[in-house]
This record gives structure tokens, sequence and C-alpha cells, in this order.
């Protein structure tokens, strides 16, 4: 059945992690990839929020590097974590080549997609960072915006105020050259910055457009429910719009739905997705002084390029367990 992996960090670096993300999104660009929407499953009778438990699976194929698959996944049996199985196989042949598991693939997925929109959209002197949210995922957020711009300053914000001193910390740490400032507020952060993320859990918008500067680009990486948001309908319509799938983008992702219903923004205002980005086929930003936003809400696709690279390397290396039929 093909090989068990663990994701070994050791044997990758970031960079790593992105251009196999890259390769993936410019497979769409090119119209080599079909993606299935994200599926949920609640676990609970009457699901209130996203945060009720859950089981999620997508799919993706790849036509040009023969990779198709599936992520699945249950979210909130344990707060803040996932538990998720990747499943890859040959487009050739049909057989299985690697069962992945492990956090770390939704960790390092969102953070790689986050930063191939932010080398395709973001101002090539982009330097300043603004990370709105403090948990797991805002580390690789940080790490991966600094593998594709030169992070100089980082502006962290939480509602928590003990969290957010030991982000700042191991911020500090891990971006030696960067200087790493607490943000009194959200609005500080963003109007600081050029490149501003969001990686939270609220459902209520935290990032307002009237903050956000001529020229910045942002990430809008925590929300992936139709309810939810984490940025305000300005912020969209005076940006220009990228999504990382149409289909599930307008199934899904707050941020372009609420905009919808509110009649102030439509399908035909998303500039495109992203893979059409990356082949050079729409451009990420007019002008230097655009807004942009990227809305993810995550994709099968993205773990298709990434696992087809980690199984790749841990056959080099002779790692995993080998599963016979």
């Amino acid at each position: 059945m093909g090989n068990a992996i663990l994701f070994a960090e050791r044997l990758v670096c970031v960079s790593d992690c992105i251009d196999a993300v890259e390769s993936s999104f410019r497979e769409q660009g090119m119209q080599q990839v079909g993606i299935l929407p994200r599926q949920i499953l609640w676990a609970d009778m009457h699901p209130a929020s996203t945060r009720a438990r859950a089981l999620k699976l997508s799919a993706s194929y790849m036509r040009g590097s023969r990779v198709m698959g599936a992520s699945l996944y249950s979210v909130q049996y344990r707060p803040g974590d996932v538990d998720m199985w990747v499943t890859v196989f040959s487009g050739e042949t049909g057989r299985m080549q690697g069962i992945l598991h492990g956090k770390a693939l939704s960790l390092w997925k969102t953070a790689a997609t986050a930063a191939v929109a932010t080398r395709h959209m973001a101002r090539p002197d982009a330097h300043r960072v603004a990370l709105i949210g403090t948990g797991h995922y805002a580390k690789h957020q940080l790490l991966a915006l600094a593998a594709v711009r030169p992070v100089s300053q980082v502006w962290c914000y939480s509602r928590d105020a003990a969290r957010l001193r030991e982000f700042v910390a191991w911020a500090a740490s891990a971006l030696p050259q960067a200087s790493v400032i607490a943000a009194i507020s959200v609005e500080q952060a963003v109007r600081e910055a050029d490149i501003s993320v969001t990686i939270t859990t609220s459902p209520v918008p935290v990032l307002k457009g009237a903050w956000i500067r001529p020229g910045t680009h942002c990430n809008a990486m925590g929300q992936h429910a139709p309810q939810n948001r984490e940025l305000d309908s300005q912020a969209i319509t005076e940006a220009r719009v990228v999504v990382d799938s149409f289909d599930q983008a307008l199934g899904e992702k707050g941020e372009i739905l609420l905009p919808m219903a509110e009649g102030v923004f439509s399908r035909q205002d998303i500039a495109g997705e992203l893979g059409a980005v990356v082949a050079g086929q729409v451009r990420g930003r007019l002008t230097d002084d655009d807004k942009s936003v990227f809305c993810s809400g995550g994709t099968a696709l993205e773990y298709m390029g990434l696992c087809e690279m980690l199984l790749h390397r841990a056959g080099v290396a002779k790692i995993g367990q080998e599963l016979r039929d």
C-alpha cells in the first residue's frame, strides 16, 4: 500500500515546502488540476460554530505531476489540535504511494501557501509584517514569510497578553535580524505593516479595511466558514482579491460570501485563483499602491505538492514503514 511516512522537519527546509506548494499552484494555473472542495461531517447535531467537532475531507489530482490524493482530518476533539492523514496515489498506476500523518503537515502547508501568495502578490520591497494571532500556526507563518521577503519588523497582536509575550520572545529569537514588537491593538499592527496576516479563530472581523495602507498585502488564513470572517467588507471591496480555489471559496469563505450577501461584492470582483497568478496569467497587483488580499481556506492541492516532495525525500533517506499488499 505504499509508505507510512513521518514528517521529519530535519530533512526539509522552509523553502522546500514553499517551492513544493508553489509548483502545485502553477499546475492549477495551467489548468492541470482538479480539486474536490472540502466536505465537512459534523459530529455534533447542531454545530453552532467552527469550534464544533467535525471530520473534514478534501481531495485533488494533478495531471502534470501525475499525483492524486486526499486529506482527512478531525478537528476540535482536543483544543487547538487536528488529527490529520493524507493519502497520496500515483496518477499513472492508481497505486497508493504513501500515507502521511501529523499536524505538522497542516502547519507547513498553511504557512507555505501564505508565503506563495506573498511572493507573488506583495510588493518586492515589503518587509514589515503584522501578525494577528500568535498560536502554533502563527510561528510557521512568520518563518515562511521570512523565507520570501526580507522581514525587518514584526508587529504581533494577541488578545492573550501572556501568549503575546511568549510569542514575541520566540519571534525575536527565531528572527534575530528583525525588530519584534508587541502591538497594543490590531489597528496599530496593521497600520505599520506592508504584509498583514490573520491566523485566528475569531468568528468576527479582526482586521478592518480602514486600517490598511495603500500597497499593503493581506493574507486571510484563519477561517473557512460561510458565517465567519477575519477581514471586514471594506478590506475586501477596496482590494485586489485572489482565492485559492473558486469553488471552495464560494462555498465556505466568509470574507467573500458575506460582502456578496451585502451586495457590495461579486464573483466577478475576484481577480482570480492563486494558481493563475503563479502561472503569470493574472497579476497579483496592478500598481504599487494596490491593496491586495489572498483569501485562503486551504485545499488538498497544497497537500499534494507538499506530500509528494516529502515522500520523495523520505524515500531517498530510507525512512518510513513499508506496507505490503
